[in-house]
């Protein structure tokens, strides 16, 4: 099997299109799994180095060969995030709102479900995945390091520095005698 197969199937599963008919065509999620490949290699440093060929739908190498797990894991779920968002942006268009005396029709209330999706669904679930495979060091990210010390403005005047009204504040001429007993 390759990418063609097993991320379209994985696509069509995070977005509910398995039975049949069909939301998509094939051809189309793989064309969305390429866009989301493009984009994902642009945030995430992959351990192989990917070309992308959105008309001949091309994925160089197959990242099920290599088995790239990272990459397996992020673009299906990109690609679900960019469906998911293209379905809400068609639904907007569809929504109607009209008043007549004393009723009304409003249609635009279920958006609230799409916007629940956004926000909870593949999008969220693709941005907390990729933050947490990044902090991990599992691919060649540098995060989650930092030096630390003492911060002082280079060539200004010791007195400005927290350290030095800290000393001055614990002196023994600054401790109140009327507290001592």
């Amino acid at each position: 099997m390759s990418w063609d197969t097993d991320l379209t199937l994985m696509t069509r599963v995070l977005i509910s299109d398995i039975s049949l008919p069909q939301t998509y065509t094939d051809e189309y999620i793989q064309r969305v799994l390429i866009v989301a490949g493009i984009i994902v290699d642009g945030e995430v440093p992959f351990n192989y180095e990917y070309s992308y060929d959105i008309s001949n739908l091309i994925i160089s190498p197959d990242p099920i060969i290599n088995e790239d797990t990272i990459f397996q894991a992020l673009v299906p779920l990109k690609a679900a995030c960019i469906l998911t968002q293209g379905e809400f942006k068609q639904s907007l268009g569809q929504g109607i709102k009209v008043r007549d005396g004393d009723s009304a029709i409003d249609t635009s209330v279920s958006f609230r479900g799409y916007r629940d999706i956004l926000e909870l669904g593949p999008c969220a679930s693709y941005e907390k995945l990729k933050w947490s495979i990044i902090a991990s060091g599992r691919i060649g990210a540098t995060t989650g390091k930092a030096v630390l010390g003492p911060y002082r403005i280079s060539g200004g005047n010791v007195l400005s520095t927290i350290s030095w009204y800290y000393d001055q504040f614990m002196t023994e001429s600054n401790i109140r005698r009327d507290r001592i007993g």
